[in-house]
C-alpha cells in the first residue's frame, strides 16, 4: 500500500524538533493570553451594540453575557493553568487544556449565530456569519501559535452556521451557507501556512538566541584562554630563569666531580631539574606548537651522532630499565636537530617510564633505501588496540607504569605536533604485553660521509676559542652559563642590559664570534633590538642565538642563517649543537666570500 502524499506536521518533524516547537507555543499563547482575550471582548462588544439595534436588547444582553463567560474562562485558564510557567513536564497538558476552551468557545459562538437568526430580516444573516467570521479572523491572530486550538474554535463554530443556513434557510439565501463553508475550507489552508510561517519564526528566533548565546560562550572561552595564556607566560619566563641557571650549574658542577658516588649523586639532582623543566616545557610546548610559535631551522644533521649524544643523556641506573640495544647506522638527514631531540627524549623518557627495572630499550637508527630508520622500543606492558589512538591526546597518562613515573601527560602529545611539523612519519607498534615499539621514518639527505662532526668531535671544544657575547638580566643566569661557556673554551663578555653589553663591546678590539642574548632584559630593553645594534656596531652579520621564556611567536622575529632561537630552559647540550652550527655556517659563509673576492 502507498503512503499518501500528505504527511503530518510530526512526520516531518522529528520527535525532539515537534517537543521544543510545542513548548514554544505554548508558551507563547500563555504570554498572549490578555491580549487575545481583550481583542475578542471588542469583537463581543460590537457585536452586541449591532444585535440591539437590528434585534433587540434582550438577545444582545444575552450574547454580551456568553460571550464575556468564555473570554473569562479562556483568560483564567490561560493566567493560572501552569503556574509556574511552561515548561517540558505541563506544556502538552496546557495545549490540551487550550484546545477544550477554544472549542467551547467557538460552539457558544456559533450557537448565539443560530440562535438569533430570522429569516425575515437578512440582517441578522448577515449579522451571524460576521460574529463567527470575527471570532475566527480575530482567532487567527492568538490562535496562530497552535493550529489546534484554531481548528477547535474554527470547527465548532462556522460549519454548525454555515450548515444550519445552507438546509433551512429559504432559496437563494442557502449560498449564504455554501459560502461559509467555503470560507471555512479556505481558512484552514491559511492557518496551515500561519502554522508554518510560525514554526520558522520561532526557529529563526531560537536559532538567533542560539547563536548569542554561542557567542557569550566563545567570549568566555577566549577570555578564558587569553588569562590561561597569560598565566602560562608569566609562569614559563619566571619559572624558566631558575631551571636554566640550574641546568648550567649542573653541566659545570659535572666536570669537576670525579668519584662515582658523587657523580650518582649528580645524575640524580639532573634527573630531578630534568623532570622539573620537562614538566614546564611541556606545557609551554603545545602552547607554543598550537599558536605557530616554533618553525622548524631545517640543517644538515648526522643522525647517528645526535642520536649517540642522546643515548648518554640516560645513564645506567640499577633502578631503572637500561638502554641495552644501541645501534646507529651512519645516516645523514635534514631537519631540525634540536626538535627531533625533543622528540626523542620524550620517547625514550615515555619507555624508561613504563618499563620495569628488568626490562629493555632499545634505541637505533637504520636506513631502509632512501629513508632513516629511527626506532625506540621496550619491553614494557604494552597498549591495547582501543588506547593507541588515545595515547596522542593531552594529559592522558595510562596505568602500568613504574612508580616513579612522573608527568602531565604530555609527551607523546608533544611528539606527535613535532612529527607533524616536521613532516615526520610516526608509527606505533604495540600490544598488551608485547611492550611498545615508535619508529620514525625521515628521507636520507646525502651519503653518510656528507655528514658534518661526528658525535664525539661534536662534544669536543670549538675550534680556537670564541668570544661570546652573553647578555642576561639575571645574574644567576649569566654566572651559570659563562661557567659552561668557560669550560668550553669559550672567550666572554658579558653583561646585565643592552647599555652595558654596547659599551663593553666598544672597549673590545675583537669582534665578537657569537651572542648570545636574552629576549628580556628589563623594561624597555629587547634583546632582539641590542642583536641589531651590536651587529651595526661591528659592522658585521655576527651570528646570535636569542633565548626567552616567552611564550608565543615574537612579534617581528623571523629566523634567518644567522638567527636562532631558543626557548628556555634550554638544555647545555642543545645550547652547544645550536653555538656549533651557526659558529661553522658563519665560518662557511666568511670562507666562500673570501673565495668569491678572489
Amino acid at each position: 500500500m502507498k503512503r499518501a502524499r500528505g504527511t503530518s506536521e510530526a512526520d516531518r518533524l522529528d520527535a525532539g524538533e515537534l517537543s521544543n516547537l510545542r513548548l514554544e507555543q505554548a508558551r507563547m499563547l500563555k504570554q498572549r493570553v490578555l491580549g487575545s482575550c481583550l481583542i475578542v471582548e471588542f469583537i463581543i462588544a460590537y457585536t452586541a451594540v449591532i444585535m440591539a439595534v437590528v434585534s433587540s436588547p434582550a438577545i444582545a444582553a444575552g450574547w454580551f453575557a456568553a460571550g464575556t463567560a468564555m473570554v473569562i474562562v479562556a483568560y483564567l485558564y490561560g493566567r493560572f493553568a501552569a503556574r509556574d510557567g511552561i515548561n517540558r513536564r505541563n506544556y502538552a497538558k496546557f495545549l490540551k487544556g487550550h484546545r477544550v476552551v477554544s472549542a467551547l468557545t467557538g460552539l457558544v459562538w456559533g450557537g448565539y449565530a443560530i440562535f438569533q437568526l430570522d429569516y425575515s430580516s437578512e440582517f441578522t444573516i448577515f449579522l451571524g456569519c460576521l460574529t463567527v467570521c470575527s471570532i475566527t479572523l480575530g482567532g487567527v491572530f492568538p490562535s496562530s501559535a497552535y493550529r489546534a486550538t484554531y481548528i477547535a474554535l474554527a470547527t465548532t463554530a462556522i460549519p454548525p452556521l454555515g450548515f444550519y443556513i445552507a438546509v433551512t434557510a429559504p432559496g437563494a439565501l442557502r449560498l449564504v451557507g455554501v459560502g461559509l463553508l467555503v470560507y471555512y475550507l479556505f481558512a484552514m489552508f491559511i492557518s496551515a501556512r500561519v502554522e508554518i510561517d510560525t514554526r520558522e519564526t520561532l526557529a529563526a528566533r531560537n536559532a538567533r538566541m542560539l547563536n548569542e548565546r554561542i557567542v557569550g560562550q566563545n567570549r568566555l572561552y577566549l577570555e578564558a584562554s587569553e588569562e590561561k595564556t597569560r598565566f602560562l607566560a608569566a609562569t614559563s619566563h619566571d619559572l624558566s630563569q631558575p631551571l636554566q641557571s640550574q641546568g648550567f650549574f649542573i653541566r659545570a658542577l659535572r666536570d669537576h666531580l670525579d668519584r662515582p658516588d658523587q657523580i650518582d649523586l649528580l645524575d640524580r639532582v639532573e634527573e630531578a631539574w630534568r623532570a622539573q623543566k620537562d614538566l614546564l616545557q611541556g606545557i609551554v610546548d603545545v602552547s607554543r606548537i598550537d599558536s605557530g610559535a616554533i618553525v622548524p631551522r631545517i640543517v644538515t644533521v648526522d643522525l647517528a651522532s645526535e642520536c649517540a649524544r642522546l643515548a648518554e643523556e640516560f645513564p645506567l641506573d640499577p633502578g631503572k630499565a637500561k638502554l641495552a640495544d644501541v645501534h646507529f647506522a651512519p645516516v645523514v638527514v635534514e631537519t631540525d636537530p634540536l626538535l627531533v631531540a625533543r622528540i626523542l627524549r620524550n620517547l625514550l623518557s615515555n619507555a624508561r617510564q613504563y618499563t620495569p627495572a628488568d626490562g629493555r630499550i632499545s634505541f637505533t637508527v637504520a636506513s631502509e633505501g632512501d629513508h632513516a630508520l629511527v626506532s625506540v622500543a621496550d619491553t614494557g606492558p604494552g597498549i591495547a588496540e582501543e588506547d593507541r589512538e588515545r595515547i596522542f591526546a593531552e594529559y592522558v597518562r595510562l596505568e602500568g607504569g613504574t612508580r616513579e613515573t612522573q608527568g602531565l601527560g604530555l609527551g607523546l602529545s608533544i611528539v606527535r605536533r613535532l612529527c607533524q611539523l616536521l613532516e615526520i612519519d610516526l608509527a606505533l607498534d604495540s600490544a598488551p604485553g608485547r611492550g611498545t615499539r615508535f619508529e620514525l621514518r625521515l628521507p636520507i639527505s646525502a651519503p653518510a660521509a656528507a655528514a658534518p662532526a661526528s658525535s664525539a668531535t661534536a662534544r669536543s671544544d670549538f675550534t680556537g676559542t670564541p668570544l661570546v657575547v652573553l647578555v642576561d638580566d639575571d645574574a644567576a643566569v649569566v654566572e651559570a652559563m659563562a661557567t659552561v661557556l668557560s669550560g668550553w673554551k669559550c672567550k666572554l663578555i658579558t653583561a646585565h642590559s643592552s647599555v652595558e653589553a654596547l659599551e663593553l663591546i666598544a672597549l673590545t678590539p675583537d669582534i665578537p664570534a657569537l651572542l648570545l642574548i636574552d629576549k628580556r632584559l628589563g623594561p624597555g630593553d629587547d634583546g632582539a633590538v641590542l642583536i641589531e645594534a651590536i651587529r651595526e656596531e661591528c659592522n658585521e652579520q655576527i651570528p646570535a642565538i636569542l633565548m626567552s621564556g616567552n611564550l608565543g611567536k615574537l612579534a617581528g622575529f623571523d629566523e634567518d642563517e644567522g638567527l636562532v632561537y631558543l626557548n628556555k630552559p634550554v638544555e647545555p647540550e642543545d645550547l652547544r649543537i645550536a653555538m656549533r652550527d651557526l659558529l661553522q655556517a658563519h665560518a662557511g659563509g666568511v670562507a666562500r666570500g673570501s673565495e668569491n673576492a678572489e
